[in-house]
């Protein structure tokens, strides 16, 4: 387990804080952010700490309601009782007062009761309802990944909000300078379109002929191309990096990740974490959806375009997926490159 890593915002401790457990994927856990903003809204004065998976725990950084983070190492589908008891230490010497635990498995729910958090919102999944002191039911009514988050936040009789809060990341100061090296870079090749072509699932993947056929296009458009993502995606790159000039970008480091998407223009990508990260930088984002469906996954930033097949529903028949077809896609980047050159002809200094 990772030391408590905090984010650089002043939060004056006047009350209990707030454990938010989180997911363990980039994506996912960058959605957290709108329930995470939903509690900071309730809580003014409460600091909100996030327990993730610790590779995760970097973007925590960049949530400007996070106190800091705590990141665990738990081994997938293992109860791993030896760190998790750890966890359990540490929470209880912070002597948290409410726990929301996003995740719907039993073991999520077993550190906040053994760390004696009094209160503990979260789903009643997996027969974990004696772990919990506010369980929430019927969590497959709720249409979107999202409503199930945001869920956990809403009080009993409460009304829910007509639309949740975005996911809303900022560079904090302790990253400021490593960021204003990136956006000079930015800054002197604008536009820059952040390209991410894969994903943790080979499955969700576009066609990397497609994404190079995209570099092509924004490269004679007079935009710099930048590849982002992690360095097990290296192959894709090179593969598009022979069809037009890119920067290679590629990064185990999230914080790194983060800064190269806060600093780009326009990010292109398939569903996957850089999406969601990029979209809660308010850059404007085309998702490319094709085995996943849109509706469910998509992030609910207003930046963001989805790209899904024609047909109304996604068929998948063995290997075959229906995909969106590329000129969609670029019609839609061609117009976004538009915008933001205007934008930058009416303010020249941004």
């Amino acid at each position: 387990m990772d030391a408590f890593t905090g984010s650089g915002t002043n939060i004056a401790r006047t009350e209990s804080a707030v454990a938010v457990f989180g997911f363990s994927g980039l994506g996912d856990l960058v959605r957290c952010h709108s329930l995470i903003r939903l509690i900071a809204d309730r809580y003014p004065s409460r600091p909100i700490d996030l327990i993730v998976r610790r590779p995760m725990a970097d973007i925590a950084a960049f949530m400007p309601e996070v106190r800091g983070a705590i990141g665990e190492d738990f081994r997938h589908s293992r109860l791993s009782p030896l760190a998790r008891l750890k966890l359990v230490s540490e929470l209880r010497s912070r002597d948290y007062g409410i726990a929301y635990i996003i995740p719907s498995s039993f073991k999520a729910a077993l550190v906040p009761f053994l760390a004696r958090i009094p209160e503990r919102v979260g789903w009643s999944q997996e027969f974990r309802r004696p772990l919990l002191t506010r369980p929430k039911f019927r969590m497959r009514r709720l249409a979107r990944m999202v409503d199930r988050i945001c869920w956990l936040g809403i009080e009993e009789g409460q009304d829910p909000p007509q639309f949740w809060p975005e996911p809303r990341l900022a560079v904090p100061n302790s990253l400021r300078t490593q960021f204003d090296i990136v956006a000079a870079s930015a800054q002197a090749n604008a536009p820059a379109i952040a390209i991410a072509p894969g994903s943790t699932d080979t499955n969700k993947n576009w066609a990397v002929e497609n994404f190079a056929a995209i570099a092509r296009h924004c490269v004679d458009a007079g935009c710099t191309v930048w590849i982002v993502g992690a360095t097990e995606h290296r192959e894709l790159a090179a593969a598009i990096g022979q069809s037009a000039p890119v920067r290679d970008l590629l990064t185990d480091s999230l914080t790194q990740l983060a800064l190269h998407l806060a600093a780009a223009d326009i990010f292109v990508g398939n569903d996957s974490g850089p999406l969601h990260v990029a979209a809660a930088f308010n850059k404007p984002s085309i998702g490319v959806f094709g085995l996943t469906d849109a509706a469910f996954n998509a992030p609910i930033n207003d930046v963001v375009k989805v790209a899904i097949p024609e047909f109304a529903i996604v068929r998948r028949s063995g290997r075959d997926v229906h995909w969106p077809t590329l000129e969609p896609v670029i019609r839609r980047l061609d117009r976004v490159i538009e915008q933001k050159r205007r934008v930058r002809r009416l303010s020249p200094n941004q």
